[in-house]
């Protein structure tokens, strides 16, 4: 059942009144004249980076070099009205600060908003599927989504920006296009960090490094309460998914459990513990049997397959009967989840937005999931729904938007104030569990029924989690903002 968002979470979803295109945080706003020295250090605040892996800067007094370490592009960053510095295979050479950019994902567009820089959005890919009230209410009047119907008028769009933000492998690049790769990142807080990057381009480094540094303090004293609270009652979580049969995929169901590096570590930071695998394996299961084997002492399991169904729409796809269910505590506890509690009318997910830009906000919706009675004030997650609960789903409109123009702000709690609750086994959210357990469960595929066999899709550090074949049966817009979050 979907139902509208009230106002109790509209602090949550939407930024909070500030003043509109507020200068606060930003620095060397005004172009340079030809009395300017060059000199100068322009940038007196700079972007430290502490858990990316993938991207760089190097500053200069009237400009700055960022490098995505994936794709080894190099971007030269000048301050507009300074000469063209001169850099050995830059990808691009781009004036700053940027006034009019586009955005391919809805992770970007979520970045820039949370830089509070979204008046200088002029178009949005992906726009039926964003979710923020504020983006949405800007698409109405103000962002012109991309034409992908008319590849001409899409190019004349991506050319009158300055920047157009894309992941690698799209088919629209331009000589001004920027690849970010947040996915690919291992940690959380490794994507989140990833504002650091696109602050570079707005001159917005006050902005990312007062955010950050509040999201990593929230994230690192939320890992502190949850691993002191409940070291020794740790639930076995498993992120799964299932893949009807379709023309994509040769008319065959797969079925999969995701082991993406940075699940892994905030699973461990929520005070639980991750389904583990040994040996060269992959994800991909070919039978609802070998799946379900993996998925036996399994806890509690993150549903997170493309297609929207209901509780007994999952236990059919999963294989899972009356004669069975008994066997499966996840089943039994009703431990059954989806992150897709807030969508658009549309049905884009929030999922694919602020969870990408806010580690701490993330951390504490998994542990509300881990241990729900965690919070003596009580705690409802953001984006985690219980699917076998029948937990409603909160449609997000522009109408819930306060100020189009403000920073968005953190949806987390302040870990600080949170009393945490210690656990209780004899709860029946830890039925099951096995107590004194702390290192991941290992369940080694080797003989299971797998597709692939291949370590590095097991790994799921680098991998899309199989996504090509769901990706080729949605569009290449959609397909962005999925691998943002499923990676």
């Amino acid at each position: 059942m979907k139902q509208f968002i009230s106002l109790s979470l509209i602090s949550l979803l939407a930024p909070i009144a500030a003043i509109a295109q507020s200068t606060d945080g930003l620095q060397s706003t005004s172009c340079l004249t030809s009395s300017s020295s060059s000199t100068t250090d322009l940038y007196k605040t700079k972007v430290d980076v502490k858990y990316a892996k993938y991207f760089s800067v190097d500053y200069h007094n009237t400009y700055k070099v960022v490098n995505n370490l994936s794709t080894n592009d190099t971007y030269v960053l000048y301050q507009c009205g300074s000469n063209k510095p001169s850099v050995d295979k830059a990808s691009a050479f781009i004036p700053i600060p940027v006034t009019s950019a586009a955005a391919w994902a809805t992770t970007a567009a979520i970045f820039l908003e949370a830089l509070g820089v979204q008046n200088d959005i002029k178009n949005l890919g992906t726009a039926p599927s964003i979710v923020s009230a504020c983006l949405q209410k800007l698409l109405e009047d103000v962002i012109e989504p991309f034409n992908e119907s008319n590849s001409t008028q899409t190019d004349q769009q991506e050319d009158s920006n300055a920047v157009v933000f894309n992941m690698p492998g799209g088919d629209d690049d331009t000589a001004n296009t920027v690849y970010s790769v947040e996915y690919l990142e291992g940690s959380a807080l490794g994507r989140s960090e990833w504002i650091k990057f696109f602050a570079t381009f707005f001159n917005a480094e006050e902005r990312a490094n007062t955010l950050f540094d509040s999201i990593d303090s929230n994230y690192q004293c939320f890992s502190t309460k949850a691993n002191n609270e409940y070291n020794d009652i740790r639930p076995v979580v498993a992120w799964t998914s299932y893949a009807a049969p379709t023309e994509y995929n040769n008319n065959t169901a797969y079925w999969q459990i995701s082991f993406a590096d940075y699940k892994y570590d905030i699973v461990r930071d929520a005070g639980a513990r991750m389904l583990n695998t040994t040996g060269k394996q992959s994800t991909m299961f070919s039978t609802s049997q070998a799946f379900l084997d993996a998925l036996e002492e399994v806890d509690i399991v993150i549903d997170e397959s493309f297609v929207s169904y209901t509780y007994n729409d999952l236990l059919k796809n999963y294989g899972i009967t009356d004669k069975n269910k008994s066997e499966y505590s996840w089943v039994s506890t009703d431990r059954v989840y989806r992150p897709d509690r807030i969508q658009s009318t549309a049905g884009g997910l929030g999922w694919f937005e602020a969870p990408v830009a806010f580690a701490d906000a993330l951390l504490q919706d998994l542990i509300g999931v881990a241990h729900p009675k965690f919070s003596k004030e009580g705690y409802q997650p953001i984006w985690f729904r219980n699917l076998a609960n029948s937990d409603s789903v909160t449609v997000v409109t522009a109408a819930n938007c306060t100020n189009v123009y403000a920073q968005r702000q953190d949806p987390a709690g302040t870990c600080s104030s949170i009393d945490f609750q210690s656990a209780n086994p004899s709860d029946s959210a830890y039925s099951g569990v096995d107590q004194n357990e702390t290192q991941d469960l290992v369940y080694d595929l080797s003989k299971s029924e797998i597709i692939n066999d291949d370590s590095e899709s097991a790994k799921g550090s680098k991998s899309s989690d199989a996504l090509s074949v769901k990706l080729s049966a949605v569009s290449s817009v959609l397909a962005i903002s999925l691998i943002a979050a499923l990676c």
